[in-house]
């Protein structure tokens, strides 16, 4: 069956009209509670110019079609505020419009970066944010204006734009391409937003080169149901979106909740991986595509992206146990993702490869389909991201069920996961040959995930 899609301008990968949880939390270190409004510098958009991101002091943020507040520029950080009628409607109500941005505190301010951990936790990472600081002509540390230019589609429900303008409309459906009368390369640099002050198109110089650097992801629309990530490969690693696609398929048949995947080649016969995404659901009734509200571990801890690998499985599942309406569960199967990430040496299960999903409107989190499986094994990167139980390489089975047994999984359960996961598991390391590495790294995955296997399974 072929796959039609389209292409959305000027948005970004990754990777929600709902309300996170924790009400009514204290202000951080370095915020107010003030509820007086921050200085209002219009955008200054004349007709047929658009104003540089840098030069935009006001930023809107929307949810849908309402009108949330404003991220303000101060000489020392940023002042995210509550619109007036927004807040006058939710401050009594549990959560917030995120979990560090409660409906109780009308005013937030950010001290030492431009942005909240929040709204940073949005921008993009690896290509497409070096891009983006390259036409921007800005500085790694200036996150507002960043946001501003990778566009409204962000990761979740929220929409960031400069002010005055207009809540971003639904991109309409329909506009159809196939994959193999195109290039990849080319919907990557037509998916980058258009900057400056001229109608111009994007400009990546070096883009060619820089493709070896990092994986390549940016959202896709079909005209169907559905919106996507296209993933392409980085040029020394030809085999890297197999890679994602085979354990993402082997996750699913060994129980865990994932993202749907597919394969898909274009014009020259390169290989894209096409990820649907769980931040977005089809709204039978209203014929649109409703945005749902997800958060990373980055986000729901209140930490910036640089501390992705330096937050620990212990922090997280604290995070999970606070704010997921049912916990337990939740962190029943983050340890099994855990578990699954050690068996395929998936070193790159950072903070922000873990992420909660809103239930509805007050209703609580639980955790999202897990997705960027991968083996990093062959690519010489054996330790895990995150720290567990104070390591990150050589887990046990009593590990995981000592981890369990402190956040309320009993140890049965977590024997039990284990079990099924190593008998589900097994039959797939006959089949590592379908990633395509060569046979020297193959044979060194099979023998790693055996050796991990027998330390997963009962004595």
């Amino acid at each position: 069956m072929r796959t039609c899609l389209h292409l959305r301008r000027g948005e970004r990968e990754e990777g929600h009209a709902a309300p996170g949880q924790a009400p009514g939390r204290p202000p951080r270190a370095g915020t107010s509670a003030d509820t007086r409004a921050g200085p209002a510098t219009p955008a200054g958009e004349r007709a047929g110019v658009m104003i540089r991101p840098t030069d935009i002091e006001v930023a809107e943020v929307w949810r849908g079609s309402t009108h949330v507040g404003s991220i303000t520029r101060t000489a020392h950080g940023s002042i995210f505020e509550y619109a007036a009628d927004f807040f006058e409607q939710h401050a009594a109500r549990p959560g917030g419009i995120a979990v560090h941005l409660p409906y109780s505190r009308r005013r937030t301010e950010t001290l030492g970066a431009n942005l909240h951990t929040y709204f940073a936790g949005l921008l993009p990472e690896g290509l497409r944010l070096r891009v983006l600081l390259q036409n921007v002509k800005t500085s790694e540390d200036d996150l507002l204006s960043l946001l501003v230019a990778a566009g409204a589609d962000t990761v979740g429900d929220l929409s960031v734009v400069p002010q005055g303008q207009t809540f971003p409309r639904p991109v309409p459906r329909g506009a159809k391409w196939k994959p193999e009368s195109v290039l990849f390369t080319d919907l990557f640099a037509q998916s980058l937003p258009r900057l400056g002050t001229e109608n111009t198109e994007p400009t990546i110089p070096g883009v060619q080169e820089k493709l070896s650097a990092s994986t390549i992801s940016f959202p896709v629309s079909s005209s169907g149901q559905r919106d996507y990530i296209l993933k392409l490969n980085p040029r020394d690693k030809p085999e890297l979106v197999r890679n994602e696609h085979f354990f993402m398929g082997m996750a699913k048949q060994c129980g865990l909740r994932v993202a749907t995947t597919r394969l898909i080649h274009d014009r020259d016969g390169n290989d894209g991986l096409l990820v649907e995404r769980f931040d977005r659901s089809w709204e039978k009734a209203e014929k649109r595509l409703r945005r749902i509200h997800q958060e990373d571990a980055c986000q729901f801890l209140d930490r910036y992206t640089s501390d992705k690998y330096r937050l620990t499985c212990a922090a997280i599942a604290e995070g999970l146990r606070e704010n997921c309406a049912a916990p337990v569960p939740e962190l029943a199967r983050f340890l099994h993702l855990l578990a699954f990430s050690y068996l395929i040496g998936n070193g790159d299960l950072h903070a922000k490869n873990v992420s909660i999903l809103a239930e509805g409107p007050g209703g609580g989190f639980r955790l999202s389909p897990a997705y960027d499986l991968l083996t990093t094994l062959p690519y010489g990167d054996h330790r895990m991201a995150l720290k567990f139980e104070g390591r990150d390489d050589n887990f046990r089975r009593a590990h995981f069920i000592a981890f369990g047994e402190r956040y309320g999984v009993n140890a049965k359960a977590v024997s039990v996961m284990l079990d099924k996961l190593c008998t589900r598991a097994e039959p797939w390391l006959e089949r590592l040959e379908e990633i395509g590495f060569d046979a020297r790294r193959t044979d060194f995955l099979r023998r790693t995930m055996h050796k991990r296997l027998q330390e997963l399974r009962a004595p």
